[in-house]
């Protein structure tokens, strides 16, 4: 392997991805708290898909039961238990959803989404890991 392979092996496979969980917890935070801010965020076109599943209020306490959700399990240090692996689905989704209905509202698509796009892939890779980890498990004890 190469000096990249292995990095990135090393980055994907090896961590813990704490820091990963951290930020997905502020950011869902900043969402809650953004969309309880007076005024009307779902005005606007980028939003209208979300709006049309709820309304502010509603995707504001969505985001915050994540981000008390997510610290929580940071805290515990308990990634592995069961409560965690259904909450990385869920929060996969949730991350999937927004940004695919972001993305969707408008075109051309907005930049400024970039970070929003990142956390997704972030929470994908949270929540697909470990089935990937255990079928490579499987894999290599197949070729014993």
């Amino acid at each position: 392997m190469n000096k990249l392979t292995t990095a990135l092996s090393r980055a994907l496979f090896d961590s813990d991805l704490i820091a990963s969980r951290l930020m997905l917890a502020i950011a869902e935070f900043l969402w809650a708290v953004l969309l309880m801010w007076p005024g009307e965020t779902f005005g606007r076109p980028t939003y209208a898909g979300m709006a049309q599943v709820m309304a502010e209020e509603a995707w504001a306490l969505v985001f915050l039961v994540s981000a008390a959700t997510q610290f929580s399990i940071v805290v515990q240090a308990d990634y592995h238990c069961r409560l965690a692996r259904y909450f990385a689905a869920w929060n996969a989704v949730l991350w999937a959803f927004c940004v695919v209905s972001m993305l969707l509202s408008v075109y051309p698509p907005p930049a400024a989404i970039s970070g929003e796009i990142a956390l997704a892939i972030a929470a994908a890779w949270i929540w697909l890991r470990p089935f990937i980890i255990l079928k490579g498990i499987e894999h290599a004890r197949s070729l014993r």
